[in-house]
């Protein structure tokens, strides 16, 4: 009988822990739209002086969601890089409706593998701000999201976590298939008659 009462008392303290530590996570992170929705466009352009690459940032917004004091910076090894083009002004508050935000600049092609392009902003969590920023690089697709500890409150820490996908949304979903006016987009087509062999005996009796 002993046995069973420190049985059922470890398993309420493991289920009161389990409980608390929900809670935690829940509160240090809200229904917030994070990095989602925050487009960033490093382009390209025909360079105009030898080993010096010229690029265009373009940063937007999409969705509901407005985001507070955006940012952009260039850093190399962890120091702020400097361009001879001055950055943009800290934007108090951009949303959808907002003219996005541009930055063009050229820096030598030696240093594209190092510098990266960080775009940061103040994030809602309830009734707080805090901020929150992506990492994108200059010369590759990878990109970087800044992720805090799980308990706010406990740790200030935190780290750069890789993005499986692009800020850019997709302007077509693979495997859905052409948009047709009155047909929801699927996988699979409903096969269609083939009139080539109508074509062809009509074709026949001309001749």
């Amino acid at each position: 009988m002993a046995a069973i009462i420190v049985l059922d008392v470890f398993i309420g303290i493991i289920a009161f822990v389990g409980v608390i530590a929900t809670w935690n996570q829940l509160r240090a992170n809200p229904k917030t739209a994070g990095a989602n929705g925050v487009v960033v466009q490093v382009d390209r352009l025909a360079a105009r002086r030898k080993n010096v690459a010229r690029l265009q940032v373009t940063l937007r917004m999409l969705g509901p969601t407005v985001r507070y004091e955006v940012g952009l910076d260039l850093e190399a090894d962890g120091d702020q890089f400097e361009v001879s083009t001055p950055k943009p002004a800290i934007r108090p508050s951009i949303g959808c409706d907002d003219e996005e935000m541009s930055w063009g600049f050229e820096i030598p092609e030696d240093d594209l593998d190092r510098v990266w392009l960080i775009t940061s902003w103040m994030d809602t969590r309830g009734a707080h701000l805090r901020m929150a920023a992506i990492a994108t690089s200059l010369s590759t697709s990878d990109i970087y999201e800044w992720k805090w500890a799980t308990d706010w409150r406990l740790s200030s820490a935190g780290h750069w976590q890789k993005r499986r996908a692009a800020t850019t949304p997709p302007r077509a979903v693979p495997g859905l298939g052409p948009l047709e006016l009155g047909r929801a987009p699927g996988r699979r087509r409903a096969p269609q008659p083939s009139s080539d062999t109508g074509s062809d005996a009509d074709t026949g009796s001309d001749e």
